[in-house]
């Protein structure tokens, strides 16, 4: 029987290969593919539910070994070990049929390989008031509408929409609204660099536009013009995930559905199951601790499945989210983008790697997703980590796409050197002096390195103004290892390259975002086009602005056609630049281009009594409404309109430039009110308004003078001349008088003038420090001026009676500084790690135009000085600095800069080195140093701080007061109020100290009780003599609860000013104020 059973096994397996051999010899005759269907179609129509089959046990088991057997050979390349053999026919045969295939071809994503229904992961690149703008793999950028972000989300939008707005006049007058039926914006929701798993729905065609890229950059609109249309959408993206594929570790998109009592409950996107979140989960996944909104989309790993699996448990912690992994799906469709699993890679090439994920799926990585210098180079049959990007459309059996970058594996925003966001260290418009060609792709572009582990990509369209129809690696201007300078037009956060382009007409463009527009500039455009509701102004190759009609002229037009022609000049000013929306407005109104007055753009730069040109925006029934620069506007009342009572319709319409003045500011609420009577009046002004005084008008004056005399006392800083060479050498060896100790100030007698003595001589050699001596001898007889003829008079008598006596020279022998080369050096042997003697050598090598034996000297001291002495050796370096900043070129201060950089604290060195470009005057050197150093060090209060005193320095206020907003973007939060309050200082000392005082307002009105802060406020406000001011101070801050301990201290405080700028019945009332204070505490406590 056993015998029997093993012929019928093996005529099975004869047969079954002969069937499979016959078959595929069938695939390859061009004539019969038809016939071979309807018969496969007739053996198939009484196959069983379940996936029953016609062929045997023994049949069935014998095919598996085989498939067994020929997977082990296709994955491990055992060719060698197969179990049988096989005729020589047979194998050339199924090498004619079946063609083993050991590479899979890498191809990059494109326009053309994506189809509607395809899955990607991708990162949020840009927020857009209505849509996402989504950075997706190899350079390609996608675009979600706000409607196309959850259900729940559209649900609230349209709801919203359908409940009745409050107007517009109400919103002005009172400035409230209903926080309760706010929808979240897309800002709220999300955040530049999140990870997102989105379908795409839609492919636009190229060349197609839409209203949607109008007013944006030309760049912005070309992409906008093929951009591909996604959704993020949970039940649309995880469609296909079944409720067996819920396991712990599996990750998928879900979105907030409704608040429950101890949680949240999410729609996954799957029928029959929902997720489970906890408010003490949920804090996982917020670092500000904030509460989630419903409609909020978020990426969740599963916890735990119910039995009954209708819930299921999840978790927002990101760490765990970033290690989630899987090792089997049941189902193809269950892999999603964003899957991490491990993988064994089957082989390698130039252009990227074979894989092998989840057991059995084949997968490639791009080289765009393999990092350049990894720990280890890679080798076939090695497992390593991959995350999944995308199933490559129209592959059978399924293909993906994976990614090895470490950013990508570890779902984090790839960072820059400086651990800065490379958008942020390298913004859109930032020049880049070298970059390296890395690769070449002959027909997509060129690779380049921008810095270690940072690398750029440019199109080939991007590398010349003119048509550039291929790219060679080996000769061109664009070949391997060549040296380029390019400008960044672009950054792709998925794939970690910056976009460059090395176009000349890019490089000296001025204008290559809506950012870089100023507001309030005057430009010259080119008419573009007129609609019905806008004319559209070329500013620049890169940017478009836009004009309302109620801004074409000072006048209405009534046909704006024949003044404005496509092709033709026109010179406008910027009225107004949103960077997120990519919008320019601009204003041709001729008394707004022409004007003098000064731009006001935002509330902090509105002060009372400000004169500035405004536009009538709206008339309601208690005033006006106008409109200044950057959509900043302001209320008129009625009865500062005009002088005349009158209806305030007939006399201002809508788009009517008039001047206003600014009568009062509030920056809590934001609110501006402004008066067009007082600024059109010729009425005397305020004593403190001085913006309406212009050179050569004539005003009405009162004559004062001081009652008290005062005398501004001089600096100890302000030195006299110096003595000139010939009266030192006319005094050298000369007989000096005997000199007497003068009487202290305990032992002078009252009223008796005290004589002074003479400034001591230098008679041999040189002295250091000479200068200093002198300068504090002379302010100090400088100070006594009064009985000077006096006291010369009576040292004259005193001289003539005492005994003369010759100078002793051997006396000061043991202190006499080094004259020679050999004196330096024997001193350096008893003081090798003293910077100053090092200094000191260099000094004197200078002094005789040894210029490389300093720098040696210099060199010397470095490898001498103790790697211990830190500040020593810092000294020294900086000593090189300062050499080659005099003496050196700019190539050789680089050198020694990136050399002191790296063996020092890189973040003083490079402050140092801005203070010395500073001192010696050179500005422009000095203001790209701090550029860069704030471009390195962002995350350091410091360099901010200190480059907004170099701006205020140099009287550019208006850069200056940029860098406060650029730096608490980079800063951490912890960093905020002491940055706040260190450029409140600043404007205080070096800017405008209202402006100052603004800036402290605010940082006490947030943070009353940082009593530091009040105390520095304080100490600003003494400087500028104000009493009345400090006492208003004061009395805020008693008016806050504190302990007697901080109180005396601020009384004492106040004592103390009191004395100093105010007067005795001011001190009067401080001690009275003190009792009070602690008699109510002392009752209160009771």
């Amino acid at each position: 029987m056993a015998g029997q059973k093993r012929v019928l096994e093996d005529n099975s397996i004869r047969s079954v290969k002969k069937s499979k051999l016959s078959t595929d010899r069938l695939t390859n005759v061009s004539e019969k593919p038809v016939q071979l269907i309807s018969n496969l179609i007739n053996e198939e129509v009484d196959f069983p539910r379940g996936g029953g089959t016609s062929l045997t046990a023994a049949e069935v088991k014998a095919i598996q070994a085989e498939a067994a057997q020929e997977a082990n050979e296709e994955l491990f390349a055992a060719s060698g070990k197969s179990h049988k053999k096989k005729s020589r026919s047979d194998a050339k045969n199924k090498a004619s049929v079946t063609p083993k295939k050991d590479y899979i071809r890498i191809e990059h994503l494109n326009h053309k390989r994506i189809i509607p229904g395809m899955k990607l992961l991708g990162q949020i690149a840009s927020i857009q008031p209505l849509a996402l703008i989504i950075s997706l793999p190899n350079q390609l950028m996608g675009h979600v509408p706000i409607t196309q972000v959850t259900t729940q989300l559209n649900n609230r939008l349209e709801s919203m929409h359908e409940q009745e707005e409050p107007s517009e006049t109400e919103s002005v007058d009172d400035g409230e609204y209903d926080s309760q039926t706010e929808v979240p914006d897309l800002f709220q929701l999300f955040h530049i660099g999140q990870y997102v798993r989105a379908v795409v729905t839609n492919v636009h065609a190229s060349g197609s536009t839409d209203a949607s890229s109008i007013g944006k950059l030309r760049d912005e609109a070309a992409k906008a013009s093929r951009r591909i249309e996604l959704s993020l959408v949970p039940k649309t993206v995880n469609s296909g995930v079944i409720k067996t594929d819920l396991k712990p570790g599996f990750t998928l998109s879900a979105a907030v559905q409704s608040v429950e009592d101890h949680g949240y409950i999410l729609d996954i996107g799957i029928q029959g199951s929902s997720g489970f979140l906890s408010f003490k989960d949920a804090k996982k996944g917020r670092s500000d601790g904030s509460k989630l909104h419903i409609g909020q989309l978020l990426d969740i790993s599963v916890v735990k499945m119910s039995s009954n699996e209708r819930i299921c448990t999840v978790s927002v912690d990101p760490r765990g989210i970033q290690s989630s992994s899987i090792t089997e799906v049941s189902n193809v469709t269950s892999v999603l983008p964003g899957i991490l699993g491990q993988a064994l890679i089957t082989a390698i090439s130039p252009s990227g790697i074979n894989l092998q994920i989840l057991g059995f799926f084949d997968a490639t990585a791009d080289e765009f997703n393999v990092p350049t210098n990894p720990a280890k180079p890679f080798k076939i049959g090695q497992k390593v980590k991959a995350r999944i990007l995308y199933e490559i459309a129209g592959s059978s059996p399924p293909k993906f796409s994976v990614s090895l970058l470490d950013h990508i594996i570890n779902l984090k925003e790839k960072l820059s050197t400086g651990d800065a966001a490379i958008h942020l260290a390298y913004p859109i418009g930032t020049i880049l002096d070298a970059v390296t060609v890395k690769r070449v792709e002959p027909e997509r572009g060129l690779v380049v390195e921008v810095q270690p582990h940072l690398d750029g990509f440019i199109h080939i369209s991007h590398t010349s103004d003119s048509h550039v129809p291929m790219l060679s690696s080996s000769s061109g201007p664009w070949r391997s290892n060549t040296i380029h300078r390019a400008r960044v037009i672009g950054y792709h956060p998925l794939d970690g390259l910056l976009q460059l382009s090395l176009r000349p007409s890019i490089l000296d463009q001025r204008f290559l975002q809506a950012g870089d527009i100023q507001v309030g500039e005057v430009l010259k455009g080119t008419v573009k086009r007129l609609t019905d509701s806008a004319l559209f102004v070329s500013i620049s190759c890169n940017a478009d602005g836009i004009i309302w009609p109620n801004h074409y002229a000072d006048i209405p037009l009534k046909h704006p056609s024949k003044r404005f022609k496509p092709g033709g000049s026109i010179k406008c000013r910027v009225l107004a630049v949103d960077p997120e929306r990519m919008r320019v407005e601009l204003t041709a109104k001729k008394t707004l281009v022409e004007s003098a007055l000064p731009v006001l753009a935002s509330i902090e730069e509105a002060k009372v009594g400000m004169i500035t040109d405004a536009v009538v925006y709206r008339v309601v029934d208690k005033g006006l409404i106008v409109r200044f620069y950057n959509n900043l506007k302001a209320f008129v009342p009625s009865r500062e309109a005009s002088e005349y009572s009158s209806k305030l319709k007939d006399m201002f319409v809508t788009g009517r430039v008039v001047k206003v003045r600014i009568l009062t500011v509030d920056l809590n609420p934001p609110r501006v009110v402004a008066s067009i009577r007082q600024a059109s009046s010729l009425k005397p002004a305020k004593v403190t308004d001085t913006s309406d005084i212009t050179s050569s008008a004539i005003a009405e004056g009162v004559v004062v003078v001081h009652k008290t005399p005062a005398v501004p006392s001089l600096s100890s800083s302000h030195t006299h001349e110096p003595i000139p060479s010939k009266a030192l050498a006319s005094k050298r060896n000369s007989p000096l008088p005997q000199a007497k100790a003068a009487p202290t100030q305990s032992q002078s007698m009252p009223g008796s003038p005290t004589p002074k003595r003479a400034a001591p001589l230098k008679v041999e050699g040189f002295s250091w420090f000479s200068g200093d001596a002198r300068s504090d001898v002379e302010s100090d007889d400088a100070s006594s001026d009064e009985n000077s003829e006096e006291d010369e008079s009576s040292k004259k008598k005193k001289r003539r009676k005492k005994k003369e006596i010759e100078q002793d020279l051997t006396a000061d022998m043991h202190s006499k500084l080094p004259e020679s080369n050999a004196d330096f050096e024997r001193l350096l042997l008893g003081s090798p790690n003293s910077s100053y003697l090092w200094v000191q050598y260099m000094s004197f090598l200078l002094q005789l135009s040894e210029i490389d034996k300093a720098r040696e000297t210099g060199r010397r001291a470095i490898q001498t000085i103790s790697f211990r002495e830190e500040e020593e050796r810092l000294n020294v370096w900086i000593a090189l600095l300062n050499v080659e900043n005099v003496y050196g070129t700019d190539e050789s201060l680089e050198a020694v800069f990136k050399d002191a950089a790296r063996h020092n604290d890189s973040k003083t060195v490079h402050l140092r080195l801005a203070a010395i470009l500073d001192q010696s005057e050179k500005h422009e050197q000095a203001e790209d140093q701090y550029k860069r150093t704030c471009k390195k060090f962002g995350y350091s209060s410091k360099v901010w701080s200190l480059f907004c005193e170099y701006y205020l320095r140099r009287r550019n206020l208006e850069q200056a007061r940029k860098l406060l907003p650029r730096s608490l973007q980079s800063l951490e939060k912890r960093k905020h109020l002491k940055t706040i309050s260190k450029f409140a200082q600043l404007e205080y000392k070096l800017g405008d100290a209202e402006r100052g005082k603004t800036i402290f307002e605010g940082i006490v009105d947030s943070h009353p009780k940082r009593w530091d802060l009040w105390s520095i406020y304080m100490d600003m406000e003494a400087g500028q003599g104000d009493i009345q001011s400090l006492r208003n101070m004061f009395n805020r801050v008693f008016a806050i609860k504190m302990t007697s301990h901080k109180a005396r201290s601020f009384f004492k405080k106040w004592l103390e000013l009191e004395r100093k700028i105010g007067d005795e019945e001011g001190a009067s009332a401080v001690k009275q104020k003190a009792v009070e204070w602690t008699q109510k505490a002392a009752s209160d406590s009771q």
